[in-house]
């Protein structure tokens, strides 16, 4: 028999079994980590409400839909379904309904909805859905109540609300609900009836959707707001706003987006409670 020279065949031998072993290794790990995870096609698509991300602030003001969104890309669609939003816990809320059919006001846990065109056959709020939402949860009202010592307007009422509310510690630069009861004067507030097709997007000449004009020298109710720090206008308020306004009247029952206002000495003027 030929004599074998076993030791220059070894290193051949073992090559191979490394090889085999690496190829095992590799398609083993393929299929462990093929179980770890479902298949793409498996995993629902996410359906929580868009924006979610921009939940902030101790009182959990959340944003559907953004402004900028509906005035850039006409985006009108549904953002967050009205019952949804109540069983989230939230107290106060504005916004559009999608469409831009009217608009929408939550006070104490309770929505409120105005269609511009009204409606034969409205759905109970809680089926509605929003275009654009901002929405917060208050536990607790601070006291004492802000009495306006005069009645102011536009800008200057601005700057006494976000002075007095640093003033009852309110962070700045979280988004905060306020409220607002008496007198409103030298208003000027719309609700939304439908889309305007001649609307082209931000700084087009015609106006973004057809709607009812409101306006009065006086008219008695609540202002329910939410206070926009820069991170959010454009989101939660109309781009370079720091308040996104609206009107709900004396029983409830109707309410409004408010383009512009004031209010007379006398109103009370409430916040959160840091």
């Amino acid at each position: 028999m030929a004599h074998v020279n076993r030791s220059r065949h070894r290193p051949v031998v073992t090559a191979a079994v490394v090889g085999v072993l690496a190829c095992v290794a590799a398609i083993v790990t393929a299929a462990q980590a093929q179980h770890a995870r479902p298949p793409e096609h498996s995993a629902p698509a996410r359906t929580a409400a868009p924006n979610a991300a921009l939940r902030q602030g101790p009182f959990g003001v959340r944003a559907y839909g953004k402004f900028r969104d509906m005035a850039q890309g006409q985006d009108y669609q549904p953002k967050a379904k009205l019952g949804d939003v109540k069983a989230e816990g939230a107290t106060d809320a504005v916004g559009a309904l999608s469409g831009l059919r009217g608009e929408i006001t939550m006070l104490d846990g309770r929505f409120i909805v105005s269609y511009g065109d009204g409606c034969t056959a409205c759905p109970p709020p809680h089926a509605e859905t929003a275009t654009l939402l901002a929405s917060g949860k208050v536990a607790e009202w601070a006291a004492p109540i802000v009495l306006l010592p005069e009645s102011l307007a536009g800008k200057a009422l601005e700057h006494f609300i976000v002075a007095r509310a640093k003033e009852a510690g309110l962070d700045m630069s979280m988004p905060f609900p306020v409220r607002l009861k008496g007198t409103l004067t030298d208003v000027s507030m719309h609700v939304l009836k439908a889309p305007n097709a001649k609307f082209t997007g931000h700084g087009s000449a015609h106006p973004m959707a057809a709607q009812d004009e409101i306006k009065a020298a006086a008219i008695a109710g609540e202002v329910i707001g939410f206070f926009a720090p820069p991170a959010l206008a454009g989101v939660i308020s109309h781009p370079g706003e720091p308040f996104h306004f609206h009107w709900v009247n004396e029983t409830r029952s109707k309410t409004a987006h408010i383009d512009a206002f004031g209010m007379a000495k006398g109103t009370l003027l409430s916040f959160p409670k840091p």
